[in-house]
């Protein structure tokens, strides 16, 4: 993988590509392969269509304003064929398909409807019923509400999962279609479910109606009979109250308390009058002095006549006084005269007060009446008010009642004429023909998708097995994640020809890979001779000592003196490699320096070569690797041998590797080639990196190079290949 600073070419998405290939192409045959499978096994399923037009301004909505004006309502078409499509997958409208086309009557159905309850999904769903018994269901809320049932559930829902309507586009058609694996049944169907479609338009139409109509008539009765009893009721109150006309008898009332209350201001003026004039009369009746200052008494004829003659006696009187004294018989006389007419005076004074009096008291008692009257007028109006309150509160229900009533029978008029209508704003213009190719599969298109999911998802497999491993696979990933030097790839080969390749296949890839190596560690700069070399890995099993065991043949083929060392005191492999025995060997020298000569086993064949094998178990393996008889034991070594190799315990599973890498010149790290995982060859790394020891290099073990990613290792096979073909050549024609 590249670093996240390293700027990513194009050639490396075609390098994972090439590395991943296997993912892509097992993806891509995978989906391929499925959809080729389903498509040619699956059952054919053929379409029947037929088209419907829908009239859209016969689709009206009837409603009823005030004064029971109707009101015409037009729908919007895109919500109008959306409702139609919910329609048509409703259970009703299924049921009525069931219905119509006596479908409970079919072979055919009935075959479907038992191939659905026997399937193996309702086989399975029953079975586990059967182990696991359902409980109790709970007794219903609604005992007495009554559902209304289909007449074959099973079939309905296999018509509603073949039906389906399709609205035009800009038109008012609609295609109404249906699947089936009879092309003949999905014809049928197809024109059954569009009459349905057209019958079941209608009553939903005219089912409003209807029921409007049984409402309108309910209700009409029921208002027909409150006009008939507040009419009833009506006339029994104007009987009981005894009144034909309230209207009437109120104006008539209103008329006399009218007349009254004239009466009676003009009555109350004569009272007030008679009053002033009685007051007059009685304020000056005892001064007849003052009587000249009222009108009415200066008004009376007799009291006129009567003050003439005391205005003649007075002046007799005078005349007479001047001549006679006042005992003189005329004055005695005239003086008797004028007394006697000043008492007529009075007298006269006082009748007209009594008159005035009696005028006052009947004005009065005139007033009196006519108010009583007025009283009495104005409480027979009231009761004639409240009397009209009921009548008028009876009376406006009765009218309100059949003014309802006649507005009802008027709407049921219009309901029961909508009611009858038989015209659909819905017919078929083109009936379904028994099609020829089926539906689905559509294998052609089903095999296109399929090759483009299966490229793009098989690309997109590899691209993400490339990202899910955290492997070192190559050299570019060595650099990239453990930014060590990369030494070589060790092909995987036949363990047949091995363990040391060098010997039993020397022009084997995997031999040539070690003499890179070799060549890499001996052309390696280093401040100091790489006199000993540690070889590790972070893991067991990763083929570090079969590693060690080939390095050190390649260098003793160059003429180095070579020591390798079985280091790895708790697993003994190396004596095996080499066929030698381990009667003595490291374990058994740090304990007893002695024992060296013993110890140290030449290998046949490799004259520059020995072996120190593992030697006998020890109990406490790090304490003997890291006494300073180990130490000795290399430094020993060192000084008679050009190289010293040895082959260590994994450095993740102990800590003898550690202890060994501090007396190495240099470490080699043996990885399993798309094995061992990022995090734990970096943390071994780490581990080295931690105690200051130099890492040499990265030896990439068991790589698979027959695939096109380590495609420089072919190229050595076909040399070789290529070399022998030309020698062969030779011989024959030597021969």
């Amino acid at each position: 993988m590249k670093s996240p600073n390293e700027e990513i070419h194009l050639l490396d998405y075609w390098r994972v590509l090439s590395k991943r290939r296997q993912v892509a192409a097992t993806f891509f045959a995978v989906v391929v392969g499925i959809v080729a499978v389903y498509s040619f096994a699956a059952t054919p399923y053929y379409e029947g269509a037929a088209q419907v037009l829908i009239d859209l301004e016969k689709n009206q909505t009837l409603n009823f304003a005030e004064a029971g004006a109707a009101v015409i309502q037009m729908k919007d078409a895109a919500e109008y064929f959306n409702t139609q499509k919910e329609i048509v997958h409703s259970r009703a409208f299924g049921d009525r398909v069931v219905r119509k086309l006596l479908l409970t009557k079919n072979p055919y159905f009935m075959e479907l409807k038992d191939k659905k309850t026997n399937s193996l999904l309702k086989t399975a769903v029953k079975t586990v019923k059967s182990i696991f018994p359902e409980k109790a269901k709970p007794a219903s809320p609604f005992p007495d509400f009554k559902f209304k049932d289909e007449l074959d559930p099973d079939l309905t829902d296999i018509v509603l999962e073949n039906v389906d309507l399709q609205p035009g586009k800009q038109t008012n058609l609609m295609k109404i279609t249906y699947q089936a694996d009879n092309a003949t049944a999905a014809a049928v169907m197809a024109n059954g479910v569009a009459e349905a479609f057209i019958e079941h338009n209608l009553n939903i139409r005219v089912k409003p109606y209807r029921d409007a109509a049984e409402w309108l008539s309910a209700r009409l009765t029921e208002s027909k009979s409150k006009v008939e009893d507040t009419e009833k009721m009506l006339q029994q109150y104007r009987e009981g109250k005894g009144v034909v006309s309230f209207e009437t008898k109120e104006s008539v009332l209103n008329q006399k308390l009218q007349e009254l209350m004239t009466q009676l201001v003009q009555t109350e003026g004569k009272r007030a009058e008679s009053e002033i004039k009685y007051n007059q009369i009685r304020s000056v009746i005892d001064r007849p002095d003052l009587l000249a200052t009222v009108p009415d008494i200066m008004n009376n004829l007799v009291i006129q006549n009567l003050r003439t003659e005391e205005l003649n006696l007075k002046k007799q009187l005078s005349e007479l006084s001047e001549k006679f004294g006042s005992r003189h018989p005329q004055i005695i006389k005239a003086n008797s005269q004028l007394d006697m007419v000043q008492k007529n005076v009075i007298s006269e004074a006082r009748k007209m007060l009594n008159a005035a009096k009696a005028d006052y008291e009947v004005a009065r008692s005139r007033e009196t009446s006519l108010r009583r009257a007025i009283d009495q007028q104005k409480q027979e109006v009231l009761d004639l008010t409240r009397k009209a309150i009921d009548f008028n509160v009876i009376a406006g229900e009765a009218g309100s009642n059949k003014q309802f009533y006649e507005l009802l029978l008027k709407k049921l008029q219009e309901a029961s004429l909508s009611s009858g209508m038989s015209v659909s704003n819905a017919q078929i213009v083109d009936y379904a023909v028994i099609p020829e190719d089926p539906v689905k599969p559509k294998r052609a298109l089903n095999l296109v998708l399929a090759m483009m999911v299966g490229l793009f998802g098989g690309v997109f497999a590899a691209f993400f097995t490339e990202y899910m491993d955290d492997t070192i696979r190559s050299a570019e990933d060595v650099n990239n994640s453990l930014a060590l030097p990369f030494l070589d790839m060790v092909p995987l080969t036949d363990e047949k020809k091995g363990p040391i390749f060098l010997v039993s296949d020397p022009r084997s890839a995997t031999a040539e890979a070690y003499r890179t190596i070799r060549t890499g560690l001996m052309l390696s700069p280093s401040e100091r001779p790489l006199k000993v070399i540690l070889v590790t890995s972070a893991t067991p099993n990763e083929g570090k000592t079969t590693t060690a065991a080939n390095i050190a043949v390649a260098m003793a083929q160059m003429g180095e003196k070579v020591l390798i060392v079985d280091a790895d005191m708790r697993r003994h492999n190396l004596h095996e490699i080499f066929g030698l025995s381990n009667a003595t060997g490291i374990s058994d020298v740090i304990v007893d320096p002695g024992k060296l000569p013993a110890a140290i086993k030449p290998v046949e064949g490799q004259p520059n070569l020995d072996v120190v094998t593992g030697g006998t178990l020890a109990p406490n393996p790090s304490e003997l690797l890291g006494s300073i008889g180990m130490t000795e034991f290399i430094a020993r070594v060192a000084g008679r041998y050009d190289r010293v190799i040895l082959d260590s315990p994994p450095l993740l599973a102990f800590s003898d590797a550690l202890v060994l890498a501090k007396m190495a010149d240099g470490v080699i790290m043996v990885i399993w080639g798309g094995k061992t995982g990022r995090n734990v060859i970096q943390q071994s790394v780490q581990a080295l990196k931690g105690i200051s020891v130099k890492v040499l290099g990265v030896v990439l073990n068991k790589i698979d190079t027959s695939k096109k990613n380590y495609y420089y290792y072919p190229y050595y096979s076909y040399y070789n290949a290529d070399k022998k073909g030309t020698q062969k050549k030779h011989a024959k024609r030597k021969a």
